[in-house]
C-alpha cells in the first residue's frame, strides 16, 4: 500500500456492500478479516472519520468478497492520503456550541432503516459526533430528520449539565 493511488473519501459515494450468496473463501476471508482488524484499532484509536465506512465493511466479515476486500484497501488508500490530517481547536473564535443533525431514508436498501447522525462543534472543532441506524422505525424522511434532532438535543442537554457541574 506504500504506492498506492490516493482517495479523497474512505468509501467511494453511493457504494452500498452486497452480501456474499456464495459458499465462503476462507483464504479471502482470513485476509479480510486481517485488514478489518487493523482498520477497527486505528478507528477506535485514531481515526475517528473512517468510522462509518469500516461499520459497513465489518458487516461482510462472514463471507467476504474480492470486492470486499477491494473497497476495505481503498480505506486505506484514504488513510495514506490523509495521514497528516487533524483536529484544530481555534480558541480566538469565541464561538459557543454549534450542532448539525441529519438522516439518510435509503441507507439501508435491505432493512429500510434510516441512518442518523450529528456532530458537536466548539471552537470551530468537532468533539463530539454520533452516526448509527436508528433504533426505531420512521414513516417518513420528516419524522426520521426529527427523531435525529431529538437525539442531538439529548446528547446536547446532557453534555449542558456535565459543564454545569
Amino acid at each position: 500500500m506504500i504506492n498506492a493511488k490516493p482517495a479523497c473519501i474512505p468509501l467511494p459515494q453511493g457504494y452500498q456492500p452486497e452480501k456474499n450468496r456464495a459458499p465462503v473463501n476462507l483464504e479471502l476471508q482470513m485476509q479480510f478479516q486481517m485488514v478489518i482488524g487493523s482498520l477497527l484499532y486505528l478507528m477506535l484509536g485514531t481515526c475517528p472519520d473512517i468510522t462509518y465506512a469500516v461499520m459497513q465493511m465489518v458487516q461482510q466479515s462472514a463471507n467476504p468478497t474480492q470486492e470486499h476486500l477491494d473497497k476495505a484497501l481503498h480505506i486505506w488508500q484514504y488513510l495514506i492520503s490523509t495521514h497528516d490530517y487533524l483536529l484544530l481547536y481555534d480558541g480566538t473564535t469565541g464561538s459557543s456550541i454549534t450542532a448539525c443533525t441529519d438522516s439518510d431514508w435509503s441507507a439501508n436498501p435491505e432493512t429500510h432503516q434510516f441512518q442518523t447522525g450529528f456532530y458537536l462543534k466548539l471552537a470551530n472543532g468537532i468533539f463530539l459526533w454520533n452516526s448509527h441506524l436508528q433504533k426505531t422505525t420512521a414513516l417518513s424522511s420528516t419524522e426520521a430528520e426529527y427523531m435525529t434532532l431529538s437525539n442531538c438535543a439529548c446528547q446536547s442537554y446532557g453534555l449542558n449539565k456535565c459543564l454545569e457541574n
